[in-house]
């Protein structure tokens, strides 16, 4: 009700936004979703105080795209806004990120934050990487980055938006869209390793209708990093050990991933080595009892994690015929030692 021109108007919410009473606070904070977009939109594109910016940048809905723009547009919006943003936006309002490429070197985060957001074209994405690899920046955040940018420069079609986004999107979509009822883990692309499941991991992998041998490196491992479990149960047997390596370092794996991949004789020796010598990763019960249980679990993890084992499993390893023969006299001796001398 108050006099006011536009971008008085958003400073006024903004400063309202700190406001003693809840009441106002609460009020303010909903304010921006509310405007209309002849008040917001024009002046989100003046010069106004980058703080201000960032607030109404975090309290747009995504269906304002036109708001949204102006912030994206505007040289007084923080470096902060953008990060937040990509990691947020959906694909067109991303080429706008994509499109600034002195703030993405100056920044390089925002490049991280685009790589991790599905809705990022992959050709955009690699444009983006290569672009910082070009100029001396590295993305320590973007697993195997060095061989990601080896593998864009020697594929003409990497930064061919044709090529790679159908392809990479057509493959993270079937893996998203992939569902069964439960007990069909026999014809699911299950690693086969028995034991439970949530529901993500009880989803359908048709090998025929997920073409994964048919993505290049990056796209491999970008999908194992911000893929589903469908992706990474997958990826986790690729032939390529930089694949393998990227879904057990996944920020996204689940701790049941982890063990059922940990029983797993059908993933490379590097990844069970990888769990076996990652506190984090074998930090639970059962992911030791599965490293131990697994033949391709270097013989001297394998004995460390015996003395975690209880009394019946161990006794159950000392029994198994699947595993190295010192590994089972190992288990006998410490069942011994235990005050077990059952067969």
């Amino acid at each position: 009700m108050a006099p006011l021109r536009p971008a008085e108007l958003l400073a006024v919410i903004y400063q309202l936004s700190f406001d003693a009473d809840p009441a106002v606070r609460t009020a303010a904070e909903a304010a921006p979703s509310s405007f209309p977009e002849n008040v917001i939109n024009p002046p989100l594109g003046e010069a106004l105080p980058a703080p201000l910016l960032h607030f109404f940048a975090t309290r747009l809905p995504d269906h304002r795209t036109a708001a949204l723009e102006r912030i994206l547009y505007n040289p007084a919006t923080a470096d902060e806004t953008f990060l937040m943003l990509a990691g947020r936006l959906d694909e067109s309002l991303l080429e706008i990120i994509f499109q600034n490429e002195v703030r993405l070197l100056r920044c390089p985060a925002i490049v991280e934050a685009l790589f991790f957001n599905k809705r990022a074209r992959m050709s955009s994405v690699n444009r983006a990487v290569e672009l910082c690899a070009r100029n001396g920046v590295r993305l320590e955040g973007i697993p195997a980055f060095d061989e990601i940018v080896s593998a864009i420069r020697q594929d003409p079609e990497a930064t061919n938006g044709a090529a790679t986004d159908g392809r990479f999107q057509a493959a993270l979509a079937a893996a998203e869209a992939a569902s069964a009822p439960e007990g069909v883990a026999g014809q699911t692309g299950e690693l086969g390793d028995g034991g439970a499941a949530s529901a993500e991991e009880k989803r359908p992998v048709s090998m025929s209708f997920i073409k994964f041998d048919h993505l290049k490196v990056f796209e491999k491992i970008r999908l194992a990093t911000i893929g589903n479990a469908t992706c990474r149960k997958i990826l986790v047997r690729d032939s390529n050990r930089l694949v393998a390596m990227t879904v057990i370092r996944s920020p996204r794996i689940t701790d049941m991933e982890i063990q059922r991949i940990a029983g797993s004789t059908n993933v490379c020796d590097d990844v069970i080595r990888y769990i076996a010598n990652s506190h984090d990763r074998s930090k639970d019960y059962a992911v030791k009892l599965a490293l131990v249980s697994n033949p391709k679990c270097p013989l001297g993890s394998s004995l460390h994690f015996l003395a975690y084992l209880h009394q019946d499993d161990l006794r159950n390893i000392s029994r198994s015929k699947n595993i190295p023969g010192a590994l089972a006299t190992a288990a006998k001796k410490l069942l011994k030692q235990r005050g077990d001398g059952r067969r």
